[in-house]
């Protein structure tokens, strides 16, 4: 199961994370998030690249200022981060072998996930 995040524990467990990071933003409500929490819960449990989080963009404003400040314009929307930057997003429902092929495609390797992510 994705463990959840908000607003004031994002610092220490996206930002300052030691490895790419998934979070999945999500709202009460939404038919496509419950569609995709189950496909989430199964891909955390064999999904060993990345740490996979959950923000419920609704259970408190600073969340909802969070995700507008990423640009989160609908949802379900993933982020990935590494090094505490954006390197990469998907948008929308995905099965199972369709997120983990996305997941994989955008981290690579742990290396690659921190070069994408650094300083230019």
């Amino acid at each position: 199961m994705a463990k959840e995040v908000n607003a004031s524990t994002w610092e220490a467990d996206v930002k300052k994370a030691d490895g790419p990071v998934v979070v999945d933003f999500w709202q009460p409500g939404c038919v496509w998030c419950e569609r995709l929490a189950p496909v989430l819960d199964e891909v955390s449990g064999d999904y060993n690249q990345a740490e996979l989080l959950s923000l419920n963009i609704r259970a408190e404003e600073g969340n909802t200022d969070l995700a507008g400040g990423l640009g989160i314009m609908g949802t379900p929307t993933m982020k990935v981060f590494c090094g505490g930057r954006v390197v990469g997003e998907i948008v929308g429902f995905r099965d199972k072998e369709g997120l983990q092929h996305e997941l994989d495609h955008i981290i690579g390797d742990s290396e690659d996930c921190v070069a994408q992510s650094s300083e230019l």
